[in-house]
């Protein structure tokens, strides 16, 4: 248990260089949102990975220096406002609270 309190304290305080780069092409719309509660890796996965096999989600990378998530998605397939919803839900799970 003990164990398990450090491992949650130290890896959300660790954040590496993000050095990943969003594509867009013309079609595509392009949506930030605030992740404010995101701070290690394992909530990086999280949110990117719920976003992974959604409808019209071509893109998206967690940034945890701005706390941002930028989603590049199709809008004739999916709204900003089911991302949002969508990205709320997966707040809710990730393990930096």
């Amino acid at each position: 248990m003990i164990l398990a309190a450090i491992f949650a304290f130290s890896s959300c305080n660790q954040i590496a260089k993000e050095e990943r780069v969003l594509v867009k092409n013309l079609s595509d719309s392009l949506l930030v949102i605030n992740v404010p509660k995101a701070g290690c890796e394992n909530c990086q996965k999280v949110i990117e990975d719920g976003l992974f096999n959604e409808k019209g989600i071509k893109q998206s990378i967690l940034n945890l220096h701005t706390k941002q998530v930028s989603i590049v998605y199709k809008p004739n397939e999916v709204t900003a406002a089911e991302l949002q919803t969508k990205v709320k839900s997966l707040i809710n799970e990730i393990p930096c609270k």
